[in-house]
């Protein structure tokens, strides 16, 4: 049924998208849409999904933050027309251990493994239409040169001492653990064999002489932060965990590891005996991709809208607020965190051979289906489940039954008998996805472009017209087309 129904629905990219986007931001982000006030229209957004790890595959989690990001993005574009009021980051983080031990398990070279799965993310987001204006890696010389000019200034601020630092290490998660977060559970032989409380994933002792950012003199000022902002991450049970993490002790975090060690990544300004610490690295992409340490960088930074899943919230909410602290900048305007998705019931792994290959549902359901399916049932709260024939359900209910309903008995000849319709102004509804960066940049114009829409009863192209009940179609397709 879905295939002669939705998907016919589906025939053309952007179908839709507001009123859903609508429900999806009032129904789990805040009381006012994205929680965004009518005075800032003009105003400029920059909204970021994390920075994707290459040691593997791209899967439906790291779609989910994707377009996540790009509906709240578009939803201020309809807001603030110009394009130039809106920027919109994505990319892949190329640095750290498990990469480096990805590669030399697959037998390449790390930048050989950082560029073939970086391309296979861009290619997902370009078939899932993500409007990102940035794609940023990890590997570039413009974010070599932000990171490491981000530690001069923690650097001359006093906030990085040498110290030697012991103590549980992720790879895995690439974090270090104090003893509470560390258990220990039946390894592959039996044995119980340390991992990490939160992830399950094993981890190390480790004793070695690293950079040291004095984090814990930020523990205050992180509260302040939060407690004189209850939006500044949501929805408000992460914006409560961040807080009772602020009530325990908050320890001086390791920045650097020995490059003996780790050599896949930015070195020590200085020091070549060191390594940045990849989580360091990665955060200053943000700043990156709105031109850091140029003065330029200013004018976006106190606009900034993270969208990350729940599993980096710590990194996100601790360890990058306090380190922009530190380099006298403020933390991020909004933190807004998703749960994860699992697959009939579990987690996604890749022992269990359930992982789900994003490109694979958008060619069986649609570009647009699938991203329907993703924003409609994905809920920030709380982890969603993933099956076939969920989708598969909703698609044809609210989209085939229920949208299609509508459209055929729109366009009834006992409603509508002259199959007379009004066209779309083309300016502010361009027929090519491709056009729509052109449109915004007519924003401004778009109140006088739709006053000249023809009245009913005007002579309409002839897409416009039809003598039957059947939805509109392009001639020669079996697509319906929305204008």
């Amino acid at each position: 049924m879905l295939r002669i129904s939705a998907f016919r629905l589906l025939g053309r990219t952007g179908a839709s998208r507001l009123s859903l986007l609508e429900d999806f931001s009032l129904r789990h982000y805040s009381s006012d849409p994205l929680g965004v006030q009518d005075d800032t229209r003009d105003a400029r957004a920059y909204f970021t999904t994390p920075i994707f790890y290459v040691n593997a595959a791209p899967h439906i989690g790291h779609l989910y933050s994707a377009v996540l990001a790009d509906a709240l993005c578009r939803y201020h574009r309809l807001r603030v027309p110009s394009a130039a009021a809106t920027r919109f980051s994505t990319g892949t983080d190329e640095h750290g251990l498990k990469i480096q031990q990805a590669a030399a398990a697959a037998g390449l070279a790390p930048s050989e493994l950082c560029d073939r799965v970086s391309a296979q993310f861009q290619q997902l987001f370009r078939e899932a239409d993500i409007s990102s204006t940035d794609f940023i890696r990890t590997t570039e010389a413009r974010h070599r040169m932000a990171v490491q000019h981000f530690w001069g200034v923690l650097k001359a601020r006093g906030l990085l001492y040498k110290g030697l630092y012991e103590g549980w290490y992720c790879a895995s998660d690439e974090c270090f653990l104090p003893e509470a977060k560390v258990t220990r559970q039946p390894g592959p032989s039996g044995d119980l064999c340390p991992v990490s409380l939160e992830s399950g994933h094993p981890v190390s002792w480790t004793k070695e002489e690293n950079y040291i950012f004095r984090l814990s003199q930020f523990r205050e000022p992180l509260q302040r932060w939060l407690r004189g902002d209850p939006q500044a991450i949501t929805p408000e049970p992460f914006h409560h965990a961040v807080l009772q993490w602020l009530e325990e002790e908050l320890p001086d975090l390791s920045v650097s590891r020995r490059s003996s060690h780790l050599h896949w990544g930015i070195p020590v300004p200085g020091d070549d005996s060191q390594t940045i610490y990849v989580w360091l690295d990665a955060l200053v992409n943000y700043l990156t991709v709105i031109g850091y340490p140029n003065a330029e960088f200013k004018s976006w930074w106190p606009t900034t809208s993270h969208i990350i899943g729940k599993d980096i919230l710590k990194f996100h909410a601790v360890y990058w607020p306090a380190l922009l602290l530190g380099a006298g900048m403020s933390p991020p305007h909004r933190i807004y965190v998703h749960s994860h998705w699992t697959v009939c019931g579990q987690k996604m792994s890749k022992s269990l051979g359930n992982v789900v290959d994003p490109r694979t549902c958008l060619d069986r359901y649609t570009v647009d289906g699938f991203r329907y399916f993703l924003l409609r049932q994905g809920v920030p709260n709380w982890d969603c489940d993933y099956y076939g024939e969920k989708v598969v359900k909703l698609l044809d209910s609210e989209l085939a039954f229920a949208l299609g309903g509508l459209l055929n008995r729109c366009t009834a000849n006992r409603i509508n008998p002259s199959g007379t319709y009004p066209a779309f102004c083309t300016t502010c509804f361009p027929r090519s996805r491709h056009a729509g960066s052109a449109a915004m940049a007519h924003g401004p114009s778009r109140p006088a472009a739709c006053g000249s829409l023809p009245d009913r009863g005007t002579n309409p192209h002839p897409l416009h017209r039809q003598a039957d009940s059947q939805p509109l179609r392009h001639q020669g397709s079996s697509q319906v087309v929305f204008y």
